[in-house]
C-alpha cells in the first residue's frame, strides 16, 4: 500500500527512526501506526544486541543535589559526537534526577528500569550507550558540587561552624574546584588502605637501594618518599590550587570547615 509522507512524520516523532525505517515499517504494517511501532521496537532490540559490546570510552558525567544528597553519574558513548548530542545530555540527566529522587543507587535496577529508553537510543544513534557508574553522598551540615565542562564531576560532605557560615558556600565551591582538577584519590591518610601503601613503599625500597646508601639514610628517603605520595594522592595534604603556599588542611582549618567525604567522577578513567 501507499504510505504517506505524514505517517513517516507521525512515526518518526514518536520512535526518532530514519525516513526509511520508518518507511519499511509503515509498509510491513499495512499503515498501522501501532504495529509499526512495535516493529521499530524489535528492530531496535536487535541492532542493539549488535552493538551492546562495543567498547564507550567516551561520555559524560550527571549531577543531582539536593538538601540531602548529592550523585555523580557517567553515562557512556561510542563517540564524543554521541556524548554532546541534547538528546544523551537529557537522558543522563534523566536518570541521574530518577536515581537521586527515588534513591535508587543500584546500576542493575537502573539499568531495568531504563532499559526500553536505553535501546530506542542505542538504535537511534547506532552508538552502545553504557550506564556505566553512579555514587552518591549524604551527610553533614552541607552537600556541594561542581562539573567541569561535563567531563568531571565532584561531590563533598561537610561540616561548618557558625563564624563560617557567611561564606561556607563560596569556601566548598573552591575544594569542590581543587579536587577536580588535582584528582586527590583518599581523604586523608587514614583513607588509604593499607595495601596500597605497603606496595608503594616496597617500590620506594627498591628505588633506594639502588643509591647504595646505609640503613639509615635509605629509611630516610623512603619515608620522605612516602611522604610524597601521600600529599600527592590525599586531599588534607595537598596544597591548595588558590593559594599554593598553604595545605587544604590548614584552608579548611582557618575556616573552620570539616570534610566529611567526597566522590570525583572522570569520564573513561579505569576504563
Amino acid at each position: 500500500m501507499k504510505i504517506s509522507i505524514q505517517q513517516i512524520k507521525e512515526l518518526r516523532i514518536k520512535t526518532g527512526s530514519g525516513f526509511m525505517e520508518c518507511k519499511t515499517a509503515l509498509q510491513k504494517s499495512n499503515g498501522d501506526i501501532k504495529r509499526a511501532v512495535d516493529y521499530l521496537r524489535t528492530l531496535g532490540l536487535y541492532i542493539a544486541s549488535r552493538k551492546i559490546l562495543r567498547k564507550t570510552k567516551f561520555g559524560r558525567i550527571f549531577l543531582y543535589k539536593d538538601k540531602n544528597y548529592g550523585v555523580l553519574l557517567e553515562l557512556n558513548s561510542e563517540t564524543d559526537f554521541v556524548s554532546n548530542n541534547d538528546e544523551f545530555k537529557n537522558f543522563g540527566q534523566e536518570i541521574v534526577n530518577y536515581a537521586g529522587i527515588n534513591k535508587i543507587f543500584s546500576l542493575k535496577s537502573l539499568n531495568d528500569i531504563f532499559n526500553l529508553k536505553k535501546i530506542s537510543f542505542i538504535s537511534k544513534v547506532r552508538e552502545n550507550i553504557v550506564i556505566r557508574r553512579i555514587q552518591y553522598l549524604t551527610g553533614g551540615d552541607y552537600i556541594d558540587s561542581y562539573i567541569h565542562l561535563g567531563k568531571i564531576g565532584v561531590i563533598i560532605s561537610g561540616k561548618v561552624l557558625l563564624e563560617s557560615m557567611n561564606r561556607y558556600k563560596e569556601y566548598f565551591k573552591n575544594i569542590s574546584m581543587h579536587i577536580a582538577a588535582s584528582c586527590p584519590l583518599y581523604l586523608s591518610d587514614q583513607n588509604i588502605p593499607k595495601e596500597i601503601l605497603k606496595r608503594e613503599k616496597n617500590i620506594q625500597k627498591k628505588i633506594a637501594k639502588k643509591t647504595g646508601k646505609n640503613s639509615h639514610v635509605l629509611k630516610s628517603i623512603v619515608n620522605g618518599r612516602m611522604n610524597k605520595f601521600k600529599d600527592k594522592i590525599t586531599l588534607l595534604r595537598q596544597n591548595f590550587i588558590l593559594d599554593p603556599k598553604i595545605k587544604i588542611s590548614d584552608f579548611l582549618s582557618k575556616n573552620s570547615i570539616f570534610i566529611n567525604s567526597f566522590v570525583r567522577f572522570q569520564v573513561g578513567e579505569h576504563l
